[in-house]
């Protein structure tokens, strides 16, 4: 009975955003568009077969990339689009409303975390109180999302000014922003593959997507 009220709910959550687009796609009436974010492939990956069972006339095409560049499709591309999910609903709210769309649907929150995997190094040193230093070590290497493209890059930049006044370690939140160490890709599930293969020690990376990919945070 759970899984069928979670099924149900999410039926109406694509629903609604599909009804409230003020610019419907061009495309064939059977074919359902749908940009999202990075840290929602997963889930949304289930919620299409679900719904493909249930709809079967109906052609369902997903495109991933970072949130800030989803919506820059629509804006500044003019793709056409029926559903928009993004990691943050602030980029709908001021990219999105009133123009090209006129409703923002608030469906699950989130945590950002420290993922790494038994392999990385210092992995067994590694705590509440001394993860800054560690992942300033010259021999770690660091991984972060976009700011520019993607909510898990700006959030990141957010965990390290407030570890500045946590800590109360003046300075350290600029040191952590200019690690060299550090790669940067558009989004934060483009990460995944350097921390498997052992290129990355360290991700800045949403709990939800840690967890999927069974990562210790």
């Amino acid at each position: 009975m759970c899984n069928v009220s979670i099924r149900n709910v999410l039926w109406i959550f694509i629903l609604g955003i599909f009804v409230s687009c003020s610019s419907p796609t061009q495309n064939k009436e059977n074919t359902l568009v749908i940009f999202h974010a990075g840290s929602l492939a997963v889930p949304f990956s289930k919620i299409i077969q679900e719904f493909k069972k249930e709809n079967p006339g109906i052609e369902v095409y997903a495109e991933s990339s970072g949130s800030l560049a989803a919506a820059r499709k629509i804006t500044d591309l003019n793709k056409p689009c029926d559903v928009l999910a993004v990691a943050d609903y602030l980029v709908i709210d001021h990219l999105m409303i009133p123009t090209y769309a006129d409703s923002n649907f608030y469906f699950a929150s989130n945590e950002m975390v420290i993922g790494f995997q038994e392999k990385s190094k210092y992995a067994n040193e590694i705590d509440v109180l001394n993860w800054p230093d560690i992942l300033l070590k010259e021999d770690v290497k660091m991984g972060r999302s976009d700011p520019d493209a993607d909510p898990c890059g700006y959030r990141s930049l957010f965990v390290f000014d407030l570890t500045e006044s946590y800590y109360q370690k003046p300075g350290i939140a600029n040191q952590l922003k200019e690690k060299k160490e550090t790669i940067i890709r558009p989004k934060e599930v483009d990460l995944l593959a350097l921390i498997e293969t052992g290129n990355l020690d360290y991700i800045l990376i949403y709990k939800s997507v840690a967890i999927q990919h069974k990562l210790r945070y």
